[in-house]
């Protein structure tokens, strides 16, 4: 079994964060492994980051100010780099319960069935069960980057993800520091011929996704000009 870390950034968390760790941690195989939050410089929901620390036992970095989801990620990889060298995965998850316990689970089979490789989990994002601007936002993403790329993703813009430690590095290096990151991760990856597999997750938003941070107009363009960019420099 590869040594693992979860790591979940959050920003101006809700119940929904408690939510998370709870479901995870009723999960035996998940109770023990290590738990990160970062939180990325939350400015109200400080209360809910104190009861993680209480409650679930989680380790928290703080960021004096918000840089961003995926600055959240590089700060948690470069933490776990120098501090945890064991570890063999990261895997990240959102706090808005979005990803549950048992997709953790998985991810966590997908790696002891294929390999080292970059873990998607992978959402089956129906008309009638996404919010419009989530479901237009990733059938967008997705065509786009498959006309660019000629590779078929079902779910580009998941949060839960497995990174191996051969990935590390190039994370650290990623220009991007918001939602846009995930996709240049995907990109780089392919890059790097880092195999990339997707396990099928449950797809779940709870209040129309009304917690998420996503700014459709400005964060989706974000993610269009990733995937632009990173073939121009191909």
């Amino acid at each position: 079994m590869p040594e693992v870390v979860i790591v979940i950034p959050t920003f101006n968390p809700s119940q929904l964060l408690l939510n998370t760790l709870q479901d995870i941690c009723d999960y035996e195989a998940l109770a023990s492994i290590k738990k990160i939050v970062v939180n990325d410089g939350s400015i109200y929901g400080i209360e809910y980051i104190e009861i993680a620390k209480k409650k679930f036992l989680v380790e928290i970095i703080e960021h004096s100010v918000n840089k961003g989801k995926g600055a959240g990620i590089k700060t948690a990889v470069a933490y776990i780099e120098k501090l945890l060298p064991d570890i063999d995965y990261i895997i990240t998850m959102d706090s808005d319960h979005q990803h549950l316990g048992k997709d953790v689970i998985a991810l966590l089979d997908s790696i002891n069935k294929h390999g080292t490789g970059l873990h998607i989990g992978a959402r089956k994002l129906a008309k009638d069960k996404t919010p419009l601007r989530s479901f237009i936002g990733n059938l967008f993403s997705r065509k786009f980057f498959y006309s660019l790329y000629r590779i078929e993703l079902q779910d580009t813009q998941s949060g839960l993800r497995a990174y191996p430690k051969s990935f590390f590095s190039a994370l650290l290096r990623l220009r991007s520091h918001r939602f846009e990151f995930e996709m240049e991760a995907i990109i780089v990856a392919l890059l790097k011929k880092i195999q990339i597999y997707e396990t099928p997750i449950e797809t779940v938003y709870i209040n129309k996704n009304r917690s998420s941070h996503f700014r459709p107009l400005v964060d989706s363009f974000k993610v269009i000009w990733v995937i632009i960019r990173m073939k121009i420099l191909k």
